[in-house]
């Protein structure tokens, strides 16, 4: 979330845009790589567990990580932090939204001895206060600015790996459904390069990344920088490690460390991104849907209301001819 200030000098109107400060675990993700051994393991658990980190002394998080209360100083210094009081500081502001019932509810999961409807109300809400969260979190100009780049892209390109191959297969079709150039690269390794082979300059790549930069994110962010794609980046904690290297920053709460992951949040995110860039040319996204209407009647050698029809239970197909011959 940015806030905007605005003033005015002379007969100019200037604007100012404050941007939200990093969370800790953008802090840990954007850092990781310089950390020490003993500060990355000591990073890794405030990160993991914000309510003790925002309370706990320097001495009982160190014994909780199997280090020093020198190291945790050291740590907090090296995420960014004036010391450990600063990161306290940065965790208590948080932990309003941190300790929620929702999230306190998901946290608990495993405890639960109400069984599939217990488990399915917990879910529900936890995964309802993730899509509150990111209503807060996610930049309303970042995400216009991604729905101008995939509307005057080619071609828009999808990566999302580790189980996301379905959900960006889902993004692409839908795309190409409203008149859009969208195609999937979540290959892994070195098959992967065949997927990227033609990115040019017109294109835009979609990123889907959680807590971690693997080899295949690494490559297509080089890449479009090389070719000048344009590259959009949704992620949950890579924001602030990724920001100078992507046009634009979608970042919302997906998963928690620990817990299951879910793609709730980015398949909501990414079809939101859909229907924007479909409304920005309406008469373009309805044109293309009805001439897919139209080839899967030819397809399918009857028409949709046919197929209607086609797909009543035998019986009432049966009382539908008695009533045209009656009528008849």
């Amino acid at each position: 979330m940015i806030c905007v200030l605005t003033g005015t000098t002379g007969s100019r109107r200037t604007t100012v845009a404050k941007t939200k400060a990093p969370t800790l675990p953008e802090r840990v993700a954007s850092r990781i790589d310089a950390l020490t051994a003993t500060e990355r393991r000591i990073a890794e658990y405030l990160s993991a567990h914000p309510q003790e980190a925002a309370f706990s002394s320097a001495e009982e998080l160190g014994r909780a990580t199997g280090t020093s209360d020198a190291s945790v100083v050291r740590t907090a210094k090296a995420l960014g932090f004036d010391g450990l009081p600063g990161l306290k500081r940065s965790l208590q502001g948080e932990l309003q939204a941190l300790l929620t019932p929702a999230n306190r509810l998901s946290n608990s999961l495993e405890s639960f001895e109400d069984g599939a409807e217990g488990i399915l109300t917990a879910t529900l809400r936890d995964h309802v206060e993730r899509l509150q969260q990111a209503e807060r979190s996610i930049d309303p100009q970042a995400f216009e600015h991604a729905v101008e780049l995939i509307d005057q892209a080619r071609e828009t390109v999808i990566c999302g790996f580790a189980g996301l191959d379905g959900i960006s297969a889902y993004t692409a079709t839908h795309l190409t459904r409203i008149g859009r150039r969208a195609r999937t690269a979540t290959d892994t390794g070195y098959r992967l390069a065949d997927r990227l082979l033609m990115l040019g300059p017109e294109d835009v790549v979609i990123v889907i990344a959680h807590n971690r930069i693997i080899v295949e994110t690494r490559v297509i962010l080089d890449l479009c920088a090389e070719v000048g794609a344009r590259a959009i980046l949704i992620t949950d904690t890579l924001g602030e490690a990724l920001r100078d290297q992507v046009d634009s920053v979608l970042s919302a709460p997906m998963s928690r460390p620990g817990t299951f992951t879910s793609q709730a949040t980015v398949l909501i995110l990414l079809e939101a991104l859909v229907i924007a860039v479909a409304a920005r040319d309406q008469n373009r996204s309805l044109e293309t849907t009805d001439r897919m209407n139209q080839l899967r009647e030819e397809l399918m050698g009857f028409s949709r209301a046919d197929e209607v029809a086609l797909n009543l239970p035998a019986q009432r197909r049966a009382r539908k001819r008695t009533n045209r011959t009656e009528s008849a």
